[in-house]
């Protein structure tokens, strides 16, 4: 088992026992151990993130993919990470917003209320925080991207 006391952002220790407890399996421990990876990787990342899928290490995508110490899990187990990052890390709702908004939601104004009302009904961030944070995502990732509405 992983030693999750030096995870400086930690924030919901609690939670990351428990879901280190209930996924003992080979599958479950999987991700578990690669979302531990990811917030250790976290603790020393200075950048914003940024949406995409090519592994790139502003990405989650990018993040999740470097982190993998298991021999590639799949994206289900990716997903499964992600979630565990957002719920016990700081800011790791940011990293869950930027990994499920997909360069084809940038311009679906419903989409994106959607994974803003997703993770600001979890108590994980006030709704307003998410929107800004939203449209600061999709801001760099049309000037980054050179997208033209």
């Amino acid at each position: 088992m992983k030693n999750i006391d030096n995870i400086k952002g930690l924030i919901n220790k609690e939670l990351l026992q428990n879901q280190i407890k209930i996924n003992s399996d080979g599958y479950g421990s999987a991700c578990v151990d690669v979302a531990i990876n990811i917030m250790e990787h976290l603790d020393g990342f200075e950048g914003e993130f940024n949406i995409g899928y090519s592994p790139d290490m502003t990405t989650p995508h990018g993040i999740i993919c470097k982190c993998d110490d298991q021999g590639g899990i799949t994206g289900f187990m990716a997903g499964a990470a992600r979630n565990i990052v957002a719920q016990c890390y700081k800011d790791g709702w940011k990293f869950w917003l930027a990994d499920v908004i997909s360069s084809y939601d940038v311009d679906n104004a419903e989409t994106l209320e959607r994974h803003i009302e997703n993770i600001s009904k979890n108590g994980l961030t006030f709704k307003e925080d998410a929107t800004k944070y939203v449209e600061d995502l999709v801001s760099r990732y049309k000037e980054n991207l050179g997208h033209k509405n």
